[in-house]
């Protein structure tokens, strides 16, 4: 007996140091700026600062801001605006002992203990010691873990961390939240159809989940219609816009095995499933697939080596899930080890093993430290680095002012009146429905002030990322200054006294082929609507999209040509004249002519899409040179 008490509180004891050495460190990041190289430089503190911002202004998620991150975002990007220290501290005991609960049940049912314990020590070395935006991934792991031990156990405590868990990874990020709700609810209703809880009991939880959900939107100023929308119009588009070019072939040559590995695993952990008669299990480890296939998109999808080094961290957590509901077989831990040793020799040769040893090792001392040595406003104090000349400030003053295209340090570190519109950065309003949510809020409550800079991401065209958004400030503002900051020109625009919003005249519809060459005469609006065939809806699903882009003709023959997507296709482009600069730009503002576009045409694979698609032509009055009346149907 003695013997049996000492083996348990020994791995116990094990379980309890790895968990606590899998603390995320650091505790707060501080956003330092650059004030040198290209804008995009400043784009990711961008949109963490305005998260930021908009929780401690207590903004309504769904409404004052579009975002896929929510609420809670800070207990992932860590940057602690707004958000109370102590938030952060019981969230990461609170990930700590989820950590604890995996490592001991995977140690306790685990036909061999030496090749538990050297899994654990694996993963721990392999799994980033900063979670961040990674977060998510960390609490759709654990959901699934504890759908598995609630299905064997449904205990209320082990149900009760079940639905914590699925609400913190809906406000912390929404499309891994829906997710996970998903999950929540068919699990629930596994659970009855398996007899493991009563229709009662399954109605109970099932109020009791809505109850928390609704009650914690009020406390976090959330829309959940809203959020869920705005967050799926997100979603949407994000896929077909949002890809990279970038070529790593060794590390996507090794992400596919480790992907293919790890699939075969719980393809076998099915066979057996069904094999046996377990066909309430099946949904755990159809969960687990999902789980690697998501993750294995998000990084062939950016396709830099951040996010496809993220496959090798997280995916592996994965083997410390028992999908089988019963003791973990020798041959399959050893399997799992070696999946381990191939993914973690495949990081370490990236990051080093001292690193990994180290800031795994000194997790908890750091931590501790930075607590106690906590400053969230530290990243606050950087205007130097986002420079606005003291006559801008003073002509602003308190009025209200947001940045074009995302540079909203400019704003916050200024301590500018910041009000920007809901999808707060222009490179993401990448569908009709986005683009509609910003064009409506610039024609109810338009900013003051606008700090504009004509730039866009990844070659796309800056005027095809809202632009209606960009014709409405066309007709509507003026130029009041520029300045130079960051080694670029940046526009002061102010709103007129009087604004009104666009006039469309919707001239005609009709069929075109995407291998077409279009003439641009007599209309300077169109929206394409271009599908891809069922090759290329595969190809969108499985890997990356198929490139879509299009090049305008000037008069002078010259083409340019910009990446784009069936989404910014269809929300509409302005063909009335090419602006590829601020100083274009200024000149469109001042009424002045610019460039015409003479022809428009696509470049796609045809193989891909369809052979035909719709374009509607149009004629938008968005400033003095083209207020003037649409020509007549007949002319097109």
């Amino acid at each position: 007996m003695k013997k049996l008490f000492s083996s348990l509180l020994s791995w116990r004891c094990l379980a309890a140091l790895f968990a606590v050495l899998m603390v995320s460190t650091p505790f707060a990041i501080n956003n330092y700026l650059v004030d040198k190289g290209p804008s995009w430089l400043g784009l990711d503190v961008s949109w963490k600062m305005t998260l930021d911002y908009a929780f401690a202004k207590h903004w309504v998620w769904g409404k004052d801001i579009v975002y896929t991150y929510g609420p809670l975002a800070n207990l992932s990007t860590r940057t602690g605006l707004g958000f109370p220290a102590w938030a952060m501290v019981v969230f990461d005991v609170f990930l700590v002992l989820n950590f604890y609960f995996v490592f001991a049940d995977f140690i306790k049912n685990n036909a061999s203990k030496p090749l538990a314990i050297a899994i654990v020590i694996c993963l721990a070395l392999l799994v980033n010691p900063c979670f961040g935006s990674d977060t998510a991934w960390i609490l759709l792991f654990f959901i699934i873990y504890w759908m598995i031990k609630t299905f064997d156990k449904p205990r209320p405590l082990y149900l009760a961390i079940l639905i914590t868990l699925t609400i913190l990874a809906f406000y912390i990020k929404m499309n891994t939240g829906l997710i996970a709700m998903v999950l929540l609810c068919s699990h629930f209703i596994n659970l009855f159809t398996a007899k493991k809880l009563t229709i009662i009991n399954m109605s109970g939880w099932f109020a009791w989940f809505i109850v928390l959900i609704m009650l914690s939107a009020i406390l976090l100023n959330v829309s959940i219609l809203g959020y869920i929308t705005g967050s799926l119009e997100i979603i949407k588009g994000y896929n077909d816009v949002m890809y990279l070019d970038e070529s790593h072939a060794v590390i996507e040559t090794a992400l596919y095995l480790l992907f293919l590995a790890m699939l075969a695993l719980l393809l076998y952990s099915l066979w057996r499933q069904v094999a046996a008669k377990k066909h309430n299990q099946i949904m755990y480890t159809i969960a687990g697939i999902v789980f690697l296939f998501l993750l294995q998109k998000q990084a062939v999808l950016r396709n830099d080596a951040q996010h496809l080094y993220e496959y090798f961290s997280f995916a592996p957590l994965l083997l410390l899930c028992n999908f089988t509901a019963g003791n973990h077989q020798k041959s399959t831990l050893k399997y799992s080890l070696i999946i381990l040793i191939f993914a973690l020799g495949f990081v370490l040769y990236n990051r080093g093993l001292a690193y990994s040893l180290s800031s795994r090792i000194t997790a908890p001392f750091t931590y501790i430290k930075q607590v106690v040595d906590h400053n969230k406003a530290a990243h606050l104090s950087q205007p130097g680095k986002r420079y606005i000349p003291q006559r801008v400030l003073d002509i602003i003053g308190n009025k209200t002012a947001d940045v074009f295209p995302w540079d909203s340090e400019y704003v916050i570190e200024n301590k500018l009146n910041y009000k920007p519109r809901p999808v707060f950065q222009s490179f993401s309003a990448y569908t009709e429905g986005l683009e509609k949510i910003n064009y409506d809020y610039f024609v109810k409550q338009a900013p003051n002030f606008l700090i504009y800079d004509y730039d866009a991401i990844d070659n796309r065209y800056p005027f095809n990322d809202e632009s209606l958004a960009n014709l409405f400030i066309l007709r509507n503002y003026t130029l009041a200054d520029t300045f130079a900051s960051n080694q670029r020109q940046r526009l002061v625009l102010q709103r007129n006294d009087k604004t009104a919003p666009l006039q469309f005249k919707h001239i005609k519809r009709f069929e075109f082929s995407p291998a077409d060459t279009i003439p641009v005469t007599n209309f300077n609006f169109i929206k394409l609507d271009v599908q891809y065939n069922l090759p290329g809806k595969i190809k969108a699903f499985v890997n990356k999209p198929p490139r879509v882009q299009i090049s305008y003709m000037r008069a002078d023959g010259k083409w340019f040509t910009y990446k784009t997507s069936p989404e910014l296709l269809k929300m509409g482009l302005y063909v009335g004249c090419l602006v590829t600069n601020d100083d274009e730009y200024i000149a469109l503002l001042n009424d002045k002519p610019a460039a015409a576009i003479k022809k428009i045409k696509l470049i796609v694979n045809g193989s891909l899409f369809s052979g035909k698609g719709l374009m509607d032509i149009y004629l938008v009055n968005h400033h003095s040179l083209l207020n003037k009346p649409a020509p007549d149907e007949h002319n097109y």
